[in-house]
């Protein structure tokens, strides 16, 4: 075929091989990808209006994507001119959201130094909006021997699943901790050790292991890795240059369904809850009083203490503090380079209403 398609090949196979893949916030002990879809989570394209809305979810289908959930149940897809809509799980052996992006759907979930690494490679993807104002990521350690401040991760051992190393080199990098008084030890993904004594440290998320530890009796501190200098967006909407060259109208769309499903997890947590326990997350057998808990956190991270706050929308300021945050682990872009940030803007100024 085209140039164009063997280069997309080549990124695709890249970023498969090059292990881009983030592991978002999830329950640790949920391994599981989970099955869950709405009613229309596999219709076809259609002739008419925007066809599917393929994303590929940065993790299992749990809370953190509920407002992708509610976006499919309240038929906000639909209404925004698509025929249907797929949510397509991610979990520990799913390949790279960028890569999925790339050749298979129209929208994914990652976070800003995994999207990052992608464009340095030459992968032609964009960051359009942002769920949480607040990274999620966290080092969890046990309250009875804290990690409160960056300082105190000296002469500590730090658990770091594989696929968070690159959050974890850019924020040491970022707040130039001395990296040979900081012990970093690979973990597969499940923060035990830390109550166990094997180590000190666990980087996880707040809204998703540090929940589910509390929840098993547990007393642990989080240190928010964006409450002590490392001020990351999280949950970041990507799609491509040619989505955002050709199809403007329809990631314009697609962020309006998105904005509309996050105003009813932000409304009524409960029912994300459930819908999330009983119907898109059911065969993964969820706590629901974790799982509440979880959604109730990932909702303080949305928040920014606006009035009439524009969700997902990120600010000229925030950007320009992402793109400064990774620079320190080298990856030198420009805020044009990782973000499009005119969409979200065009669509609120189109719909001022969807402020909340």
């Amino acid at each position: 075929m085209t140039s164009q398609f063997d280069r997309r090949q080549f990124l695709v196979r890249g970023l498969a091989l090059g292990g881009l893949a983030l592991a978002a916030p999830g329950l640790a002990a949920c391994g599981s990808s989970g099955s869950g879809t709405g009613s229309a989570g596999t219709g076809s394209t259609g002739s008419t209006g925007f066809g599917i809305a393929s994303q590929r979810l940065a993790w299992i289908k749990n809370t953190e994507f509920a407002g992708s959930y509610f976006a499919d149940k309240n038929g906000y897809y639909k209404a925004a001119g698509f025929s249907g809509d797929q949510l397509i799980a991610g979990g520990p052996t799913a390949p790279p959201i960028e890569s999925d992006v790339l050749s298979r759907t129209f929208a994914g979930v990652s976070q800003v130094p995994i999207v990052g690494a992608a464009v340095v490679q030459g992968a032609p993807l964009k960051i359009i909006g942002a769920v949480y104002q607040r990274y999620a990521g966290s080092v969890i350690s046990m309250t009875s021997k804290p990690i409160r401040t960056p300082h105190d991760l000296y002469g500590k051992t730090i658990g770091c699943a594989s696929s968070s190393e690159p959050v974890w080199r850019s924020f040491l990098a970022s707040l130039k901790l001395d990296t040979s008084r900081i012990k970093t030890v690979p973990v597969q993904g499940d923060p035990i050790g830390i109550t166990k004594g094997e180590i000190d440290g666990y980087l996880g998320f707040i809204n998703a292991q540090a929940v589910d530890l509390q929840h098993k009796g547990f007393d642990v501190t989080n240190m928010l890795l964006a409450d002590v200098g490392f001020p990351l967006v999280g949950q970041t909407y990507i799609t491509t240059q040619d989505n955002i060259d050709k199809h403007r109208d329809k990631v314009k769309a697609f962020l309006k369904a998105e904005i509309r499903g996050w105003q009813d997890v932000l409304a009524n947590p409960q029912l994300a809850t459930d819908i999330t326990v009983n119907d898109y997350g059911k065969d993964l057998k969820l706590d629901p009083k974790a799982t509440l808990d979880s959604c109730k956190a990932g909702n303080a991270l949305i928040r920014n203490g606006a009035k009439h706050q524009q969700i997902l929308s990120i600010s000229d300021q925030a950007a320009a503090e992402n793109i400064k945050s990774i620079a320190a682990g080298g990856m030198r872009l420009a805020v044009g380079n990782l973000f499009d940030l005119s969409l979200i803007r065009e669509l609120y100024k189109e719909n001022p209403s969807l402020a909340v």
